[in-house]
């Protein structure tokens, strides 16, 4: 971590049961309290690294915490709910469950539209913005989608290529 750096987020992806998986995870970020995020009854007091529950993401366990250390990770269906940004701080989709385009050829103008429209709306709710399942194969398509999520103010790009994002990020 660095004085003044950017934001660091911790994405965890419960793959088992969610309640019981959550217990643990929960114990081990209290042991980093120092540096973690802290959600306490509806206020953020912002820390180097901001966890947030993704998967298995167990949503009643969360809410009845007073004092956490992980947000929750929303899905697109959470946009118009009211939950605060405390709460909620991400909400990420798959891809493909929400759009066509793949990258080969320009973004239809409505997709476009919608993409654009769905970060307006999560922003203005106070959250982040990411989606997975987005096209991961070297080359132009892959940059053209990652030059649309990036154009469109998304601010999570998935990817399993680092140095490649890295390298479209630094172009």
């Amino acid at each position: 971590m660095y004085q003044h750096g950017r934001d660091f987020q911790l994405l965890i992806d419960i793959k088992s049961d969610g309640p019981s998986t959550y217990a643990a995870v929960d114990e081990a970020l209290q042991k980093y309290r120092g540096i973690s995020t802290v959600f306490m009854n509806g206020r953020v007091l912002e820390g180097a690294v901001t966890s947030v529950i993704s998967g298995n993401r167990p949503l009643d366990v969360l809410k009845a915490q007073k004092v956490r250390y992980a947000g929750y990770d929303g899905r697109l269906g959470d946009l118009q709910s009211g939950m605060p940004a405390s709460l909620m701080p991400l909400v990420s989709d798959n891809w493909t469950n929400v759009f066509t385009w793949n990258g080969v050829g320009p973004m239809p103008e409505a997709e476009k539209t919608k993409l654009h429209d769905i970060v307006e709306t999560a922003h203005h709710a106070g959250y982040r913005v990411r989606f997975w399942e987005t096209p991961d194969t070297p080359g132009a398509a892959r940059e053209a989608l990652w030059g649309e999520l990036s154009a469109a103010g998304v601010d999570y790009i998935n990817t399993d290529d680092l140095h490649g994002l890295e390298d479209f990020l630094r172009n």
